[in-house]
């Protein structure tokens, strides 16, 4: 899976990145024993970040912040509205940049490189490096998914029904929309054009991927290995046939100073529903990963590959008639 598309210039960053991290010092969570408020500090002792952080935040004051992005746990009074903030995003230099969206018990996380923010009330999206993509203008929004986000004005979340989970409710004025990744609303076609447009509320929505010539080989190496289908249909109890039993692999991610990698979804072909364990980061040069929901846990692709096919090996043996048991050791000896 080697294939160097790009001059050595460009590979450098994927070495620049760490040197770089390493360059600004390393950096420490702690708190202040007079309010118990969490803050950042370098291993110099000097404040990055004065303390704001709710005591609630878990840390370990011994273990150097790893992350470009970082989160404290301030709140905000003027969060009355649909859209809660969950603390404050900084960078490494104490610059604050976003509220993230409070979703999950958490910051929300990033989808197809965007993450929600809350400012006034309001919700849009921010990149990997902590700026705003999308202005924030919607009184509730989806994560990305297949490349849009479902989104609404005149909704609020209906606490009357339910306190802990309310269900998303609608005023008698309320709009909703899809919208790309450039936060414009796109309408439904009543008919496909392709067989990639995205099937929604009884309409599609253009398949919205676009690439070079560069990243269409890197999704054809990829869409080349047959047994990542094989490995997500190994459990199904029916068997799955044609197209849709086929993974559908896309770019929703692109390096950047931030990030050296390919970010590679699958996704179910048909539905285009996000299929989790296969999230891969790609290098420059041609190495891969697996990659856990938050981005972070990047396990090296050919370990990942044998882990999966040892579990599949295993649930055959277990299930004799799986009916859609293929050959694992086939793969095993490739490895």
């Amino acid at each position: 899976m080697k294939n160097i598309l790009f001059g050595s210039c460009i590979l450098a960053m994927i070495s620049i990145l760490p040197a770089r991290l390493a360059a600004q010092g390393k950096l420490y969570f702690f708190m202040d024993p007079r309010d118990s408020l969490i803050g950042v500090k370098d291993d110099k002792g000097k404040i990055v970040i004065p303390p704001k952080g709710a005591p609630i935040m878990y840390f370990e004051p011994d273990v150097p912040i790893t992350d470009s992005l970082i989160n404290l746990f301030d709140f905000d009074t003027a969060d009355t509205g649909t859209a809660i903030s969950f603390g404050s995003i900084y960078n490494r230099k104490g610059q604050f940049l976003y509220r993230p969206l409070a979703y999950d018990n958490g910051p929300d996380y990033f989808e197809e490189g965007l993450a929600r923010c809350v400012q006034n009330g309001k919700v849009g999206f921010v990149n990997e490096q902590g700026k705003i993509a999308i202005r924030p203008q919607w009184d509730w929004v989806s994560p990305f998914n297949y490349g849009y986000a479902f989104a609404c004005n005149g909704c609020y979340w209906d606490r009357g029904k339910d306190a802990e989970h309310p269900p998303l409710a609608y005023k008698e004025n309320a709009r909703t929309f899809y919208v790309n990744r450039e936060g414009k609303s796109v309408r439904l076609m009543k008919q496909r054009k392709t067989e990639k447009d995205l099937p929604v509320d009884g309409g599609y929505l253009p398949y919205p991927f676009k690439y070079t010539a560069g990243e269409r080989k890197i999704l054809g190496e990829i869409e080349a290995m047959e047994v990542l289908s094989k490995i997500r249909n190994a459990n199904h109890v029916s068997k799955q046939e044609g197209k849709e039993a086929l993974l559908q692999f896309e770019i929703v991610g692109r390096p950047s100073t931030l990030s050296p990698y390919y970010k590679i979804q699958g996704y179910q072909y048909g539905s285009f529903d996000k299929e989790d364990p296969f999230l891969f980061y790609r290098t420059l040069n041609g190495d891969y990963f697996q990659v856990g929901w938050d981005g972070k846990d990047k396990t090296p692709f050919t370990q990942w590959l044998k882990e999966q096919l040892e579990s599949c090996a295993k649930y055959f043996r277990e299930h004799p008639d799986a009916p859609n048991k293929f050959d694992v050791g086939k793969y095993l000896e490739k490895l």
